[in-house]
C-alpha cells in the first residue's frame, strides 16, 4: 500500500479537513473508521489491474457511512494516470522503477482523466478548505 492507501488509513482521527487520495487501495479495516472519516476526494482509473473495484468499494462504504465524497472511476485510465513526469527529472533508479510498475499495473499518464481528476480535486478542497 502507497500513496494514496496511506492517505485512505489517516483520514480519520488525525485532524485533517480533507484527503484527496488518488488510486489508493482500501486499507483492511477501513469499515472501522470510515463513520469518523473527513470528506474524501478519490480518482481512479478502470484499467489500474492492482485497484480493480476499489474505487466502487470506497464509494459504498463513504456513502454507507454518510461521509462527504466524490470518488470516480475514469473508464480509460489506469494506475498513476495523474504522473506527468519528465524522464529527465528523475534519476535512473526512479524512473526504472516507475517503468516497471508501469508494466505491472497498466500505469500512464492519462491527461483527459488527469485534467478533470485535477480540476475536481482543486474543488472539492476549496469546498471543505474554505468552510
Amino acid at each position: 500500500m502507497h500513496g494514496g492507501g496511506f492517505a485512505l488509513l489517516l483520514v480519520a482521527d488525525h485532524g485533517f479537513a480533507v484527503a484527496g487520495p488518488n488510486y489508493g487501495a482500501i486499507p483492511r479495516h477501513f469499515n472501522e473508521l470510515v463513520d469518523r472519516a473527513c470528506p474524501i476526494v478519490g480518482s481512479y482509473g478502470a484499467k489500474d489491474r492492482m485497484l480493480r473495484g476499489a474505487a466502487g468499494k470506497l464509494e459504498h462504504g463513504l456513502t454507507t457511512a454518510r461521509v462527504a465524497h466524490d470518488v470516480k472511476e475514469y473508464a480509460d485510465a489506469g494506475h498513476m494516470f495523474l504522473n506527468n513526469h519528465d524522464p529527465g527529472d528523475l534519476s535512473k533508479p526512479t524512473l526504472v522503477g516507475m517503468q516497471v510498475m508501469a508494466r505491472l499495473s497498466g500505469s500512464q499518464y492519462h491527461e483527459p482523466s488527469a485534467r478533470d481528476a485535477s480540476r475536481r480535486i482543486v474543488a472539492f478542497f476549496d469546498t471543505y478548505l474554505k468552510g
